[in-house]
């Protein structure tokens, strides 16, 4: 499977996708609004200020391109790191240091095919409520719910088990120190 940035000057190939997924979720958190906003990407954002992550391990992420583009940005010092092509201004996903989760965002899955991502199934999980815009049709909980945790447990648990954020395309030999400088949007 094959992602990209939205002008295509940055390309990555996912291996065993979707076999290692939890599916298709949805964030409504205050944080990934925002950094859309900062990034001029709101276009982005649901009807109800969502962002669709599809979460892969980041040993199973490898970069066929443009990793010259790739941009590591943070809402604070100590925050997550988010990543964007620069090239085009097109959000990748998000990650952790050490941590078995590169949450890639939707449009990096549909540049080809807009429809790509229904073949997935339905949104598997909804979190983060209390940010969301409007009164959505569907339920979403104030933070994370029980279920929600149910959904990504497995992935998290046997990613943590079988070490997949080693050799993460995002950071340097020390696990730790992201491959391009982060930067802090204010």
């Amino acid at each position: 499977m094959k992602i990209q940035c939205n002008c295509g000057q940055f390309e990555a190939e996912l291996t065993n996708f979707p076999k290692n997924s939890p599916g298709r979720l949805m964030c409504y958190c205050d944080d990934c609004q925002k950094l859309l906003n900062k990034i001029n990407r709101a276009d982005l954002l649901d009807s109800y200020g969502g962002t669709e992550v599809i979460p892969v391990y980041p040993d199973e992420f490898q970069i066929l391109k443009g990793q010259e583009f790739l941009r590591c940005n943070r809402l604070s010092k100590n925050g997550i790191n988010r990543w964007t092509a620069n090239c085009c201004n097109s959000p990748i996903g998000n990650t952790r240091a050490k941590f078995p989760w590169f949450g890639i965002f939707h449009s990096a899955f549909t540049v080809k095919d807009k429809s790509y991502l229904e073949n997935l199934g339905p949104v598997r999980s909804r979190i983060m409520g209390k940010y969301a815009k409007g009164n959505p049709p569907f339920k979403i909980p104030d933070k994370i719910g029980v279920g929600d945790v149910m959904v990504v447990a497995p992935f998290l648990m046997k990613g943590m088990l079988f070490k997949k954020y080693k050799n993460s395309p995002f950071f340097k030999e020390d696990g730790v120190t992201p491959i391009s400088e982060p930067v802090i949007l204010r």
